[in-house]
């Protein structure tokens, strides 16, 4: 996954931390598909925005030659969401065509940061309204802040880390997992006969259910206090 920089200029772009403006869910031009595309495929969005910046740089209408450009570039981008990349270019050249044409990158980023990234995140609607340090471009349900990329499994039946599936650690269940040697949920005779096939190890043991790095007796009677339960 290469996620795109929120922060992409006429003639130079760079990454700045979204500043997450709370207002901008309102006003979001940018839709679903285009918060996807710029989480999956920022490569290719960064390339795009960037080569439209320069083709664009000295003409006469930049929001509209850029616009043009990076809809023939990227086609599945929303209108709205093109427009926003747009005025941001409009911006950047309005407010530091000499900073960024001419001065180190970050005078650069810290000018755009100054005059256009709030404007932008508004219009795209770049948010992180649950607070977890994730926008929306890649936070799979920005209404759960134990749910984004990277997140840690809370056993909640929620896809914590937005990977599409739901791990074991992840999926709502009573039972110890632990227990649950051959990994189907439950706790039945099929995974005692993995401990007893077992039994006896004491390097290296996959039906190690305690813990202590061997399977023996303990083992075996945990396993049965489990017996039956499942998800």
């Amino acid at each position: 996954m290469s996620r795109v920089s929120t922060c992409l200029l006429a003639f130079s772009f760079a990454s700045i931390v979204p500043q997450f403006g709370v207002n901008s869910a309102a006003l979001a031009q940018c839709d679903s598909l285009d918060f996807n595309l710029l989480c999956e495929d920022g490569a290719l969005v960064n390339d795009a925005i960037f080569a439209c910046g320069f083709d664009c740089i000295f003409a006469g209408d930049l929001s509209a030659c850029f616009s043009n450009c990076i809809s023939a570039a990227i086609p599945t981008m929303s209108t709205g969401c093109v427009g926003c990349f747009a005025e941001q270019s409009t911006c950047a050249q309005d407010n530091c065509f000499f900073v960024c044409g001419f001065g180190s990158a970050a005078d650069c980023e810290a000018c755009i940061l100054a005059n256009c990234q709030s404007q932008f995140e508004d219009c795209a609607g770049i948010v992180d309204m649950d607070g977890d340090g994730e926008s929306v471009i890649c936070d799979c349900d920005d209404s759960e802040s134990s749910v984004f990329p990277g997140a840690p499994a809370t056993a909640s039946g929620l896809d914590n880390n937005c990977d599409g599936i739901i791990s074991l650690e992840e999926i709502l269940c009573a039972i110890n997992l632990n227990l649950d040697l051959n990994e189907d949920l439950f706790i039945t005779v099929a995974d005692v006969l993995l401990v007893l096939a077992d039994f006896g190890c004491l390097v290296g043991c996959g039906s190690d259910v305690n813990g202590d790095g061997a399977v023996t007796v303990s083992d075996v009677l945990e396993l049965l206090g489990g017996f039956g339960e499942g998800c």
